[in-house]
């Protein structure tokens, strides 16, 4: 870089000015620090964040921000704006789960009183207030039906396969109902012992489950499917096989109807040789599956309903190297057979009475109090596998059994005070 200075349109090289490298340098970086001043100055006046933000003079008038949250619909879970970075959750167009504490929301200081239901209190449904469609079996119920499977057994690749072919003589109690039947079926393996006492097998000894496919409103379905399971030869009398038949009903809960429990090393397979059985189905068989115990509480004020999952007791062990199950609790709420949200605990690690002590909330209006149920699955989180296996489930709501009956309208009849009762699990 030259500077010079010309006179009479000639150029004096004793008024040449010459830069080095590093003179240049230090000129470029003086105006990119200029430069880096200008947009700092410019961040402090528009950027809240800058700690001069306060007490900068160029400060102008700001309007007020319209939340972007859009208010929420029916069945989502209000989202308190202010309590945004204390609160992780999506934006209120879905149906979101925020687990929140909600004891500034109730009418009173004290909070909710809680008022838990005994059994003793739950043989009779009360009355329950504009409803007259309360049965204490709101499903099908099984009169006789036969069921007709096959089971092959091959010793070279130690493959037992079984086959549903179809239900036979199909006969319900209410000739009436119609149902959306399948076929479950349970394999169970018993451990090894010297000396066998009682059961022939045992819950929580579950090896494999699979089902048949849906065969909507059929009185005597044709299913035609087949299953295998690897067992080795000389584990194949530990087996035992229960079917269950199974109706999805209008409410969108697996109802069973009835069972046939097969013993394996009662049954003389021939090798690599089908044989066809035709088995009466029987009443299934009350399983202790455990127990779970809810809370609800209804704000009618803010319309809001509030499920409390707090313990769960006596589930079996659904691991058999520990002896031990990982289990936690998935609630939906539902309307009409339409999943409306779906909420689930934490995981429990390595007990069989866990405490949640976990409290959902529900936008559900006024109006539709009466309309909605819960479904709650105990489930255990399989860490070998990647599907987690069903425990046992129950369906909380004004239409379903005594118990179930009795929760709801207790619960509506109490508002702003949280009724706590104790459920059976069912499969």
């Amino acid at each position: 870089m030259i500077f010079a200075t010309i006179a009479d349109g000639q150029i004096h090289d004793s008024e040449i000015l010459r830069l080095d490298v590093w003179d240049k340098l230090a000129i470029l970086a003086a105006v990119g620090l200029f430069f880096v001043f200008v947009i700092l100055c410019m961040v402090c006046v528009l950027s809240p964040f800058c700690f001069l933000y306060r007490i900068c003079p160029f400060q102008y008038d700001r309007q007020p921000q319209v939340s972007p949250y859009p208010m929420p619909g029916y069945g989502a879970t209000e989202y308190d704006v202010t309590k945004e970075k204390s609160v992780k959750g999506k934006r209120q167009g879905r149906l979101v789960s925020i687990k929140e504490d909600y004891s500034s929301e109730w009418s009173d200081s004290s909070g909710p009183t809680i008022i838990e239901l005994k059994k003793t209190s739950l043989r009779g449904p009360p009355s329950f207030p504009d409803d007259s469609s309360f049965t204490d079996e709101a499903h099908a119920i099984l009169k006789s039906a036969d069921i007709e499977f096959s089971l092959k057994y091959n010793k070279l690749e130690g493959k037992l396969s079984l086959k549903i072919l179809q239900i036979k003589n199909l006969s319900l109690q209410d000739v009436n109902s119609v149902i959306s039947p399948y076929v479950r079926a349970r394999f169970y393996r018993a451990p090894k012992q010297l000396f066998s006492f009682g059961k022939e097998y045992v819950i929580n000894n579950l090896d494999k489950e699979v089902q048949t496919k849906m065969q909507k409103a059929s009185e005597n379905p044709v299913f035609n499917e087949s299953f295998q399971l690897d067992v080795d030869q000389r584990d194949l009398s530990l087996y035992t096989l229960r079917l269950h038949l199974c109706d999805f009903d209008r409410f969108t809960r697996h109802i069973l109807l009835g069972e046939v429990t097969v013993i394996i090393r009662k049954l003389e397979l021939p090798d690599a040789t089908e044989v066809t059985y035709t088995e009466k189905m029987e009443q299934p068989a009350e399983e202790d599956l455990g127990e779970i115990c809810l809370g609800m509480n209804y704000l009618p004020t803010a319309e809001k309903l509030y499920l409390t999952v707090v313990r769960v007791h006596g589930l079996k062990a659904m691991n058999r190297t520990t002896n031990t199950t990982d289990a936690y609790v998935k609630v939906v709420l539902m309307h009409e057979g339409r999943q409306l949200k779906k909420v689930k605990t934490v995981i429990k690690i390595s007990d069989l009475n866990p405490d949640f002590d976990e409290t959902f909330a529900f936008d559900v209006p006024s109006q539709e109090l009466n309309n909605v149920y819960f479904c709650a699955a105990v489930i255990h989180a399989n860490k070998d596998q990647r599907q987690h296996r069903l425990i046992g489930r129950m369906y909380l709501g004004p239409s379903f059994g005594t118990d179930a009956h009795s929760h709801w309208v207790e619960m509506t009849q109490n508002q702003r005070k949280q009724v706590t009762c104790w459920h059976k699990l069912h499969c």
